[in-house]
């Protein structure tokens, strides 16, 4: 925890970055918007992983091992899937912009 003065301290150095670069605190945004995003879409993965894990098992005990095994398949499709996205998006946001002048 932050006392008063430091977080007084820390207020006229955000004002100060705002002012002299305002751009720089824009960029802080929008990489905590991406992760946000990011987040959300983690755990909308992991809610169809469960439910499909839970559907399979129900389906199991129900006495249908081919619906069980297909449930199976799409939770397993479902994490492959989240993983290559999630490598995806880090390949792309550790990717330096291209510069069409320097490609001679």
């Amino acid at each position: 925890m932050l006392n008063d003065h430091e977080r007084k301290t820390l207020r006229e150095f955000e004002r100060q970055f705002q002012v002299e670069d305002p751009e720089f605190i824009r960029s802080f945004d929008t990489h905590a918007q991406r992760l946000r995003r990011r987040h959300l879409d983690g755990v909308w993965f992991q809610i169809a992983i469960v439910g499909a894990v839970l559907l399979g098992a129900l389906l199991l005990l129900a006495g249908s091992p081919s619906g069980a095994l297909a449930f199976g398949a799409v939770a397993g499709l479902t994490w492959l899937t989240r993983r290559r996205w999630n490598g995806a998006l880090d390949r792309s946001m550790r990717r330096p912009a291209r510069n069409p002048e320097n490609d001679h």
